[in-house]
């Protein structure tokens, strides 16, 4: 889209959206300066708008580099879980969702903000790059494959217990977990390393619930 931007070393390339996520993370749409990310990035204000044409044109590229950087990131640490056993198997989801969003914190938190908050100079154009994304990975057949449902449908579920109602519940609640450790580590509550053994302690006693249930059984 941007053949100007695209000839630059990627060095340069990825310095400037590396400023430009900063910023806008930062500061959302409105607020974040031009005159701010030029000075940071080593070029004049002329050039920015050479490459970009407009801020709007800017912040939608920054937005779509950011959201292709945490798919491409989370795609690449979920093939790499080898766990055989779903409930194991979607543990090590959370974790790595959680590490690569703990590393690409301001990716995640400009995408966080465009989400719930879409700036009105932009918001058609967001909500049309969200339903893109959604529609390519978050179709019940693209979370079935991410979270290995088959792994679920082989296991010896109770008499009764639908398949598919215990993976929604489950991945749900794990998301959930997910989003609440995200939350304590932006407000600094906990140490880093706190909030991953915090975290994967209650993963474990959900896991254990959902497993073996919670009321003693009659022997």
């Amino acid at each position: 889209m941007y053949p100007a931007f695209a000839k630059l070393p990627e060095e340069k390339q990825e310095l400037i959206m590396t400023i430009c996520i900063e910023e806008f993370a930062k500061n959302g749409y409105t607020n974040t300066s031009t005159d701010t990310i030029t000075a940071r990035a080593g070029i004049s204000k002329g050039i920015l708008f050479h490459y970009f044409k407009s801020k709007k044109n800017l912040y939608l590229a920054v937005v779509q580099h950011a959201m292709d950087l945490l798919v491409e990131k989370s795609i690449s640490a979920v093939e790499a879980i080898g766990a055989t056993d779903f409930f194991e198997h979607i543990k090590e989801i959370v974790l790595a969702k959680q590490r690569v969003t703990l590393h690409y914190l301001h990716e995640t938190e400009l995408v966080q903000r465009v989400i719930s908050h879409p700036p009105k100079a932009v918001e058609a154009e967001i909500e049309k790059l969200i339903q893109a994304y959604q529609k390519t990975f978050t179709t019940p057949a693209m979370l079935r494959s991410i979270y290995k449902a088959e792994l679920l449908d082989a296991a010896p579920l109770r008499d009764g217990l639908d398949a598919d109602a215990v993976f929604n519940h489950v991945t749900f609640v794990l998301n959930a977990l997910s989003n609440k450790y995200l939350l304590l580590h932006k407000s600094h509550t906990l140490a880093p390393v706190t909030i991953e053994q915090k975290l994967m302690q209650e993963i474990d006693t959900f896991i254990d619930m959902i497993k073996y249930g919670v009321y003693k059984q009659d022997t």
